[in-house]
């Protein structure tokens, strides 16, 4: 079987539901993990990362002052 996943706007979706349902389509809503990382990934701003290097020191240093 295959996934398609379709954004459809708002205004349009009750619209759209139907007829895909007419078609023999089987809508799944989707989970709250799968909203969550949808909600995650969308907060995450372009720019620039840290690297593994800096992330240990921040680490060690986090440790060594406990």
């Amino acid at each position: 079987m295959e996934t398609l996943i379709i954004n459809v706007p708002e205004q349009k979706s009750t619209i759209v539901k139907l007829l895909l349902k007419e078609l023999g389509v089987t809508i799944q809503n989707k989970t709250k993990a799968k909203q969550l990382s949808e909600e995650i990934n969308k907060s995450i701003l372009p720019g620039d990362k840290p690297g593994m290097d800096e992330v240990i020191s921040e680490i060690k240093e986090v440790r060594a002052n406990r």
